[in-house]
């Protein structure tokens, strides 16, 4: 992620694109490049000639990239239906460390994610009708085209005059070959049993179920939300899916009379095979519905019993490991973490801008709310929060320095739907969750491989140096690397950051490989390695004493 960071400060060079060289990047309060995380890609915010896109910058791998946005581009052109907007691949677009990589440069669309939609709504009944009325007619006409997106879920559909689909890396268009997926979608909107082998044009159908159960729900009960709601979901979530008999949020959908019997029906396709999802239609009129039969034990008589490991959308880190979050920079990640202080201030422009700390050491973490994200929580956070525990998702940041505060990561708020109060208990509870719970495409192969690699003295095999100043810029250090480089030894080497994990994979079929732009040994880290080897003259003078002493 800092390479990037430091590409796009820089478009003139980094970009192929002659519309993206006079680009403008959007950035955070402390001056570096706003990005937003995804399962394959960082996306940045430029603006250009008055016009703004969202570029995409690929950190993993997907088997035949340009040839699945080849089969896509060629799918959607002529579609008159509004639902998906203009991109266009570039195979070089970016110029990372003097080689290119391939980037996506899509129009942007201003509205609201369907998870920030909800928030501000989900107590507007004619709003969530409109809401159910416009998936309805999208998932007609993507059955009609024998189009699937992959990936439906809170962060993929922007809501504004009608709603819009992005994130086309899942897509699947007729032209593609059937079980050839490279991701699994998002765990809280996905069918518990899905693999890539169901890449298909019936793959949305689990997701579309979910979506206009949990739609109709908050119609009829909005406290649904408030109860339920996790930032990253609606109502279910996976952990709902793998055990419906014993999900207190089915036990609620199955209260509303007029919705029991569909989430009955749903609990009966959440434990059967996949292939056995109806289409919407046939669900909401409750035709080809698996025949099984479900236990009957109330809810009630089970919350005693000791919880189920927490799954989330993404690795849970603690907030008061440094090194932890180190091991996290440039993934979505969900932080959970005791506060330890709030510092709210204002910015030498005059802005407002918020500090949220879990640990206040020379290395800490926080989460950083400036004056945007402010404006989109329902209540600013104060000193009477410290003490208490909080979830937060999302991407973590390239560290940075400052002399006030040292070093620190961190996660920045762009979305009240992004931070939660959680209890002690609970906190406990997802902290103590299995590492990799998450969705495979989301649980992302980053720098804790690589560090782990790394044993004292011992040069990794596996790993390739990269440069550490971009070749591609006219600046002589980058503000990261220097970031970096303050790093003590006590949590990783400030060098191992430079390395890329060439092969490892947390799953071979179904997991993108880690992949950051690499290339040969900086001049610098020769002149190091050159300096710290043996010197050669030493081994002339031994050669001539051991001679004098053979004589003798």
């Amino acid at each position: 992620m800092d390479q990037y960071n430091d590409a796009v400060q820089h478009p003139n060079t980094a970009f192929s694109d002659a519309s993206l060289k006079t680009a403008k990047i959007a950035v955070n309060g402390m001056g570096l490049p706003v990005a937003l995380g995804g399962g394959f890609a960082l996306t940045y915010s430029a603006t250009a000639s008055g016009k703004k896109y969202a570029i995409r910058c690929f950190h993993k791998e997907a088997k035949g990239l340009e040839s699945r946005y080849g089969d896509v581009a060629k799918a959607l052109k002529g579609l008159s239906a509004p639902y998906f907007i203009g991109f266009e691949y570039q195979p070089t677009g970016v110029m990372v460390n003097g080689a290119k990589y391939p980037i996506v440069k899509m129009d942007w669309v201003e509205g609201d994610t369907l998870g920030s939609y909800l928030e501000d709504n989900y107590k507007d009944k004619a709003k969530l009708t409109w809401l159910a009325g416009e998936f309805d007619r999208l998932e007609q006409f993507l059955r009609s085209k024998n189009i699937a997106h992959g990936d439906l879920q809170n962060g993929n559909v922007l809501v504004g005059n009608d709603v819009k689909l992005i994130d086309y890396d899942g897509l699947y268009v007729p032209a593609m070959a059937r079980g050839q997926g490279t991701e699994l979608g998002h765990k809280h909107f996905q069918h518990p049993k899905r693999t890539s082998a169901d890449f298909g044009p019936d793959m949305d159908r689990f997701s579309f179920i979910v979506i206009d159960l949990s739609l109709r729900a908050l119609m009829h009960d909005p406290k649904l939300f408030d109860k339920h709601s996790n930032g990253e979901n609606i109502i279910l979530t996976a952990n709902d899916f793998l055990d419906p008999v014993k999900s207190t949020a089915f036990a609620d959908l199955k209260a509303i009379p007029s919705l029991a019997t569909q989430a009955e029906n749903l609990a009966k396709i959440c434990l059967s095979d996949i292939s056995k999802v109806p289409s919407l239609d046939d669900f909401r009129n409750g035709r080809n519905i698996p025949n099984i039969i479900l236990a009957t034990q109330p809810v009630s008589q089970t919350r005693g019993a000791a919880a189920a490991s927490y799954i989330g959308a993404f690795d849970v880190v603690d907030g008061a490991s440094y090194t932890a979050m180190l091991a996290q920079v440039g993934n979505k990640i969900e932080l959970v973490g005791r506060i330890t202080r709030v510092h709210a201030a204002k910015t030498k422009y005059g802005r407002p801008y918020c500090f949220i700390f879990f640990n206040e050491s020379k290395q800490g973490v926080r989460v950083n709310i400036w004056s945007d994200g402010l404006k989109k929580l329902a209540s600013a956070p104060t000193e009477s929060w410290v003490g208490a525990w909080l979830s937060v998702q999302g991407l973590v940041d390239p560290p940075y320095t400052s002399t006030r505060y040292g070093t620190s990561l961190s996660i920045t708020i762009t979305s009240n739907s992004q931070l939660r109060k959680i209890t002690a208990t609970e906190a406990k509870h997802r902290l103590a969750s299995p590492k990799g719970s998450a969705a495979v495409p989301y649980r992302q192969v980053g720098n804790q491989a690589i560090l782990a690699s790394i044993a004292p003295g011992k040069t990794p095999t596996s790993l390739t140096a990269t440069p550490s100043i971009s070749s591609n810029t006219a600046s002589t250090s980058s503000r990261n690397k220097a970031i970096l480089a303050s790093i003590t030894p006590q949590s990783a080497p400030a060098q191992t950051t430079g390395y890329r994990l060439s092969t490892q994979r947390a799953n071979p079929a179904t997991s993108p490989t880690t992949w950051q732009p690499s290339k040969q040994p900086s001049p610098t880290m020769q002149s190091q390695s050159k300096k710290t080897g043996f010197p050669w003259w030493l081994f002339v003078i031994g050669f001539f004493v051991l001679m004098v002493i053979l004589a003798r």
